[in-house]
């Protein structure tokens, strides 16, 4: 009788589990499941709601930043060309400018006078002198090969002849070095009205 007892236990315990377990791992994936979509419905709604809002943020903070650094740049550019072409103009009215253009070489005086102006004034690249054809009287940086030829006057000569101020040429490469520049260009005129050359 014993025997059969524990038999009988024993065979029970043998078919009960995996009859238990069939039922525990359906049961568990039923509470399983909805656990997991309860906290991963709210997360992926989070995310969604989360990147909505950071990229329209992103987006309008950048266009903003975008236009903040358009308008910096060309108030810089302003700026600057404005307080060359004011320098420029203080040249072209300068007796020393008109005297070394209306010399008989003026080269030598052209190149030193330039030495002397460029260094005074830190932001300014590049200065030139140019005879009335618009040919290089001197120049700095220097560019002996293009002495007395013309200096890319169809850039700027025939504005600056036609304007008592300085004018800001078109952007072009420079004869010097082929990087793009503007230049800025005063005609120098003699006390009748005549153009001796241009700075």
């Amino acid at each position: 009788m014993v025997r059969q007892f524990f038999r009988k236990k024993a065979g029970m315990q043998l078919g009960d589990p995996t009859t238990k377990r069939r039922r525990h791992h359906l049961d568990r994936f039923k509470i399983v499941f909805p656990i997991l979509l309860a906290g991963w419905i709210p997360s992926i709604l989070t995310l969604i709601v989360s990147y909505t809002i950071l990229r329209d943020t992103l987006e309008s903070r950048i266009l903003r930043d975008r236009q903040t650094l358009v308008q910096l740049v060309s108030h810089l550019v302003g700026h600057d060309l404005s307080r060359s072409s004011a320098i420029i103009n203080y040249y072209q009215t300068l007796p020393e400018v008109a005297k070394i253009l209306s010399g008989p070489d003026p080269a030598p005086a052209g190149q030193q006078w330039l030495n002397s102006a460029f260094y005074s004034h830190p932001n300014i690249d590049g200065m030139f002198l140019a005879g009335a054809d618009g040919a290089l009287v001197a120049s700095i940086p220097t560019a002996p090969g293009v002495i007395g030829k013309d200096f890319a006057s169809q850039y700027w000569r025939q504005q600056a002849a036609a304007s008592e101020e300085a004018i800001i040429s078109s952007v072009h490469p420079r004869l010097s070095d082929e990087r793009p520049v503007t230049d800025i260009v005063a005609a120098v005129r003699a006390p009748d009205g005549k153009i001796l050359g241009y700075v």
